[in-house]
């Protein structure tokens, strides 16, 4: 986590004198066939307590995305074809956000010593496992980007990741939805094709259908390396 920018490590005695500083415990919570993820007890020293509650709360929007996606295919236009869905997993999440000094050094953590050697602090750069404030504060962030695709759907954008992005399948051509049975409640459908970006926490799913599937990828990488910026060259 380090190498990746997320923390860094130092001695006590590097930062036992600044001002602002709490420390916490940390922890590791076990995962099935996965490495395991570190979460910060904030509770034991009372950050969690104490922090201002000024994350836009309402920017955690549970319990919809799944609906929204179901009425995009059911009200799609048959004539462009099968509506493909893809979705974009943003490893690391929490940690694409980045903190203020301030708020780094009151959400230290003390690492598991071996008794010989002076105790490390671990600064998190970045939003942390376990703060309170790091899961509205995250998803602010990735709501914009997912707002940000839906309204400014355009064609021409471009982004740092486009030799990374996947190609469109091009076996969506071959099949049809003309005169299914499967939309027979559809009295005039719209007479585009459908291009939609949802997202639960950190997880994008993008809907597009044919010419619009490259367009749909591409406008959400853009739109999210716009939001979610980092300094050059950062191993984030």
């Amino acid at each position: 986590m380090v190498k990746m920018g997320f923390w860094v490590v130092l001695p006590y005695s590097a930062v036992q004198d600044r001002p602002h500083l709490k420390i916490a415990p940390a922890g590791i919570i076990p995962q099935r066939e996965r490495h395991p993820r570190p979460i910060m007890y904030y509770t034991v020293n009372n950050v969690n307590q104490t922090s201002l509650p000024v994350a836009p709360i309402k920017a955690m929007q549970f319990g919809h995305a799944l609906q929204r996606i179901l009425q995009c295919i059911a009200y799609c236009n048959p004539t462009f074809g099968p509506p493909l869905l893809t979705k974009l997993d943003l490893a690391n999440g929490y940690y694409r956000v980045l903190l203020i000094p301030d708020a780094i050094l009151q959400l230290a953590v003390v690492l598991p010593s071996d008794g010989l050697q002076e105790a490390l602090i671990g600064l998190p750069l970045s939003l942390p496992m376990g703060w309170s404030q790091s899961p509205p504060y995250f998803c602010a962030f990735t709501e914009t980007c997912a707002d940000m695709a839906n309204t400014y759907p355009l064609a021409h954008w471009t982004h740092p990741y486009d030799s990374a992005a996947p190609s469109p399948a091009d076996s969506a051509k071959q099949y049809s939805y003309a005169n299914s049975a499967l939309f027979p409640f559809l009295m005039s459908p719209p007479p585009h094709p459908v291009q939609h970006t949802d997202i639960y926490i950190n997880d994008f799913m993008i809907l597009g259908q044919q010419p619009l599937i490259s367009t749909a990828m591409n406008t959400l990488l853009h739109h999210f390396h716009t939001v979610i910026r980092d300094v050059p060259h950062s191993p984030r």
